[in-house]
């Protein structure tokens, strides 16, 4: 029997890039604008959205979950031209997000529920959610996107936290705990940390993960470099944590994006999980214009997938 297989996508940062009305200018939007235009789009190709969700179909998982971060400053264009992508793969299979702070990056956005209503059937309508994956596997939603003036901070929130407590308790020595939150709970050493970017619930979800009886896997974005964490040195990680990177975020490094995870889950939650990491790369068939790589089209780039256990 195959595995059940989790699809990991972080950090997508889809962009609008006009303020269309006066009153933008009078929000924390104006922030991200200035960031947008200084940094991330020269950074971030949307082009590379077209091979990523065609190598996402062709791994076949069982679901597909987003990490948040979909937009860049929660703007309705940014939802409605990132829901063209995820709509047709929800066709294709179950597909989970849960937003990340950009997708609720200004109070207003918060208001009107715009994630919620553009992105309706694909998110949770409540959290924490907690929802069943196999027989032994169970995914828990987290939300902990909050707009704030100046910080980039996250929260979950007495109540949903209380809940995410009963149900990380309710969970047995038998069965495994996949959990997706924007916002990570741990880092690898010597990753540089600041308070005004931390889920400000972090110590206490940490702990109850570490206490909890089934084997967790946490999976999260929000820090744009992709990584694998597992139990014991040298991370000394007290459960597996995987960080989806940014998949349109190009650098040297990473020329066509740091791709995205794929997450085997044994039958027996005691078994070894699966990690492997699609590395896109580009082929002869991405082109040159005014200054950024052209890759419309998935053949574009050839996939590494690096297996890391």
């Amino acid at each position: 029997m195959r595995p059940l297989r989790l699809a990991l996508i972080g950090d997508i940062h889809v962009y609008a890039s006009r303020l269309g009305a006066r009153r933008y200018l009078l929000s924390r939007r104006v922030l991200g604008h200035t960031n947008l235009m200084l940094t991330r789009r020269r950074r971030f190709n949307h082009m590379l959205l077209h091979p990523l969700m065609a190598r996402v179909r062709a791994i076949q998982p069982d679901i597909a979950l987003f990490s948040g971060d979909l937009s860049t400053t929660s703007h309705e264009d940014e939802f409605q031209d990132i829901a063209r992508f995820i709509r047709p793969l929800a066709d294709d299979m179950p597909v989970v997000l849960v937003p990340g702070n950009h997708d609720r990056y200004t109070f207003g956005s918060r208001r009107v529920r715009r994630i919620e209503t553009i992105m309706q059937g694909l998110m949770p309508e409540t959290f924490p959610e907690l929802r069943p994956l196999s027989d032994r596997w169970k995914l828990l939603s987290l939300d902990s996107a909050a707009p704030r003036v100046l910080s980039s901070s996250g929260e979950l929130g007495d109540a949903q936290l209380a809940a995410a407590s009963r149900q990380i308790a309710s969970m047995t020595p038998d069965q495994g705990l996949v959990v997706l939150c924007h916002y990570p709970v741990v880092e690898p050493p010597l990753t540089p940390r600041h308070k005004s970017h931390d889920l400000k619930e972090r110590l206490s979800l940490r702990g109850m993960l570490e206490g909890c009886r089934a084997k967790v896997v946490f999976l999260h974005g929000h820090i744009h470099k992709p990584w694998a964490l597992l139990p014991g040195p040298p991370s000394s990680a007290p459960f597996a944590s995987i960080n989806a990177g940014a998949p349109c975020m190009t650098s040297d490094k990473y020329p066509a994006g740091q791709g995205f995870w794929s997450i085997d889950l044994p039958d027996d939650p005691h078994d070894a999980v699966r990690l492997t990491h699609h590395l896109p790369r580009l082929t002869d068939a991405a082109s040159i214009s005014n200054g950024s790589v052209c890759v419309s089209h998935a053949d574009a780039v050839n996939w590494d997938a690096r297996r890391t256990v």
